[in-house]
């Protein structure tokens, strides 16, 4: 057993931690990371309870060591194994518990890219490979029926499993089931433990990047369990100090912390045990797959699936290594072949009626791959890697969220994040990164001049507008003669905020004054309004002493403002501070038609990504429109 603390927890918790391992007659081995503190926990742990250890808010994980490394991998090396771990060499006592410790603390940080490009995406066997062996590997869940499980008798049984059947029978191979969990699925692909995946694999973007996926063969949709004297039927009821049951490295943990990150989770790592922590109550809900909690519900009277359908519609799919093109397409064909005969209705009808009975038979096949969408999965090839240098946030933010689109037409997007403003375009200048998304084209402009770089802007995506904010007065049709209107006395700021107060008729500025004005360039006021003049960081401060207040995004946040609900007024598209300091992506000078920038500028430009800036910020952040 591994047990994996928190980053900064005091020694104080640490020794508790150890205390209760030790009294329970366990010895620790104890390794210290960059980041992470690792328990590795010898002896038999297998009837001690690890709910006893998750309670505890100091730790951040509890894995078992279910198989040592040797063992794991005794089939495709017999020889005795000696791996070199941060300068560290050992055998398979040592790796189990070190190599966790390494990859999680980053052995100081570093890290080292293969040799080969290749190798990142795995190990695999191809088609001829796999039937010249007579054998194939298919990892299947061994523990949740009706999809993987073994049976009285220690056979592998189930929907996922009478499909690999079908598989083995048409290679012309034996299949050697490896049990399977949620959260080492893509590991046991990447390291060539298993050819197949057949477990409950849900299609997403993220996990397309790092292994394959085959034609779907069920439709999934996220479901929430409760008992039924609390029957939980919207997130909003979860409490702040309630905990959520998810399995690590399901789409129900990732859709969880993505969108309702307030919601606390409570992971186990095998559905047997959160199966188990569920019945004992140590969580209000349990959100899995809803096949899943309609299924426990069904077999478990005194529950009830409050919520049958969270989030969007998924699917089903085999998956394989990453890069394993033979085996994908026998795979496609596989399923097409299939279609013809109906072969996934009979494996419902054998394996899933007495759990779901008729209604949901068409609801949840799929028969030959033909589920919405299934044409494109089949069909994207990778197109190669775009690397983007960025700002935290929102620009990182917003970079994660295109990654996801662009990974739907094989652009691999990855992002480096910088906290300051001059390595960013740096590296672009080199040719060491791709592009950089942080700046407005004023900043651009200087830095070139003055860094003798060569960095241009291709496309325009976001800009974060001033806003004119209520002080003693909500609505600026009440604004009196002699009112005070304070605003940042800084060149940039001061214009801009100046330009809004004239956009909407509160002043008019001389012709030409632009983003140079100042208060002297005022040549109309209609009401006799004072200008003043104060420190950015201090223009909110007076906001109950003045009429309003005029703010850009930042401070308007600190300020406790929402541009979106609280605005009198802000910064539209068509203003010319919009204009001029909308943040840009930016290339260096001859890259600007490069098909990945090309593809990259399309994805941050899309509804899709305007509407989740929108939904995202607040409006704090808007879409820019040319």
């Amino acid at each position: 057993m591994i047990i994996v603390m928190k980053p900064g927890i005091p020694a104080e918790e640490e020794l508790r931690v150890k205390s209760l391992m030790e009294g329970k007659g366990f010895q620790i081995h104890e390794s210290r990371g960059a980041n992470f503190t690792l328990f590795g926990v010898v002896g038999d742990t297998a009837a001690f309870d690890m709910n006893q250890l998750r309670v505890y808010d100091c730790i951040d994980k509890v894995m078992r060591v279910q198989e040592p490394y040797k063992r794991a991998n005794r089939m495709f090396h017999p020889e005795d194994s000696i791996v070199d771990v941060c300068g560290v060499k050992g055998g398979a006592v040592f790796l189990s518990l070190t190599v966790a410790a390494s990859l999680l603390a980053g052995c100081g940080a570093k890290t080292t890219e293969p040799a080969d490009a290749s190798a990142s995406k795995g190990i695999f066997r191809t088609l001829e490979e796999i039937k010249s062996s007579g054998t194939i590997n298919i990892g299947v869940f061994s523990d949740k029926s009706p999809f993987g499980y073994v049976d009285e008798n220690g056979e592998y049984q189930g929907y996922d499993v009478y499909f690999a059947n079908r598989i083995g029978e048409d290679l012309g191979v034996k299949i050697n089931y490896v049990s399977t969990e949620a959260a080492n699925r893509i590991e046991y692909l990447q390291t060539g433990k298993v050819d197949i995946i057949l477990a409950n694999f849900t299609v997403t973007p993220e996990r397309a990047q790092e292994v394959d996926f085959a034609l779907p063969y069920m439709n999934v949709a996220l479901g929430v369990v409760s008992p039924e004297d609390a029957v939980i039927t919207s997130l909003d009821e979860i409490g702040a100090d309630d905990q959520v049951i998810v399995i690590s490295g399901t789409t129900a943990e990732t859709y969880l912390e993505k969108n309702n990150p307030e919601i606390k989770l409570q992971k186990y790592d095998a559905y047997a045990e959160a199966k188990t922590a569920f019945e004992n109550g140590n969580g209000v809900a349990w959100a899995n797959d809803n096949t899943e909690v309609i299924a426990f519900s069904i077999e478990n009277p005194g529950y009830v699936v409050g919520i049958p359908s969270l989030g969007s519609a998924d699917t089903i799919a085999p998956a394989v290594t990453k890069g394993n093109t033979t085996l994908l397409n026998w795979l496609n064909d596989e399923i097409k072949a299939l279609g013809n005969e109906n072969f996934f209705h009979a494996d419902y009808e054998a394996t899933l009626l007495d759990t779901y009975g008729k209604d949901y038979e068409d609801t949840l096949v799929v028969e030959g791959g033909a589920a919405a969408g299934a044409e494109v999965a089949e069909t994207v090839t990778e197109k190669g890697t775009i690397t983007v240098a960025a700002s935290p946030t929102p620009h990182a933010e917003i970079l994660a969220e295109a990654a996801k689109l662009l990974a739907k037409e094989g652009w691999t997007l990855e992002v480096t994040e910088f906290e300051d403003y001059v390595q960013p375009n740096l590296v672009v200048d080199s040719g060491e990164i791709d592009a950089n998304y942080f700046q407005h084209t004023p900043y651009l402009d200087d830095f070139n001049e003055k860094k003798g770089t060569d960095l241009v802007a291709v496309a325009a995506i976001h800009y974060e507008p001033f806003g004119i904010y209520p002080g003693t007065k909500t609505a600026l049709s009440d604004l009196a003669d002699g009112d005070v209107i304070a605003v940042p006395n800084d060149t940039t700021n001061e214009a801009r905020a100046l330009l809004l107060l004239q956009d909407n008729g509160v002043i008019k500025l001389a012709d030409g004054a632009g983003l140079a004005a100042t208060v002297k360039d005022i040549v109309e006021n209609p009401h006799n309004v004072k200008i003043q003049e104060l420190e950015a960081a201090q223009v909110s401060r007076v906001k109950d002493e003045v009429a309003f207040v005029v703010l850009n995004g930042n401070y308007a946040l600190q300020a406790g403002f929402s541009v979106a609900h609280d605005a009198v007024a802000y910064e539209t598209s068509a203003s010319a501070a919009a204009k001029t300091y909308a943040n840009v992506l930016v290339v260096k000078a001859g890259n600007e038609n490069n098909e990945g920038i090309q593809a990259l500028v399309k994805v941050l430009k899309s509804d899709e990504i305007k509407q989740f800036i929108d939904d995202t910020y607040d409006g704090a952040v808007i879409p820019f429109e040319d």
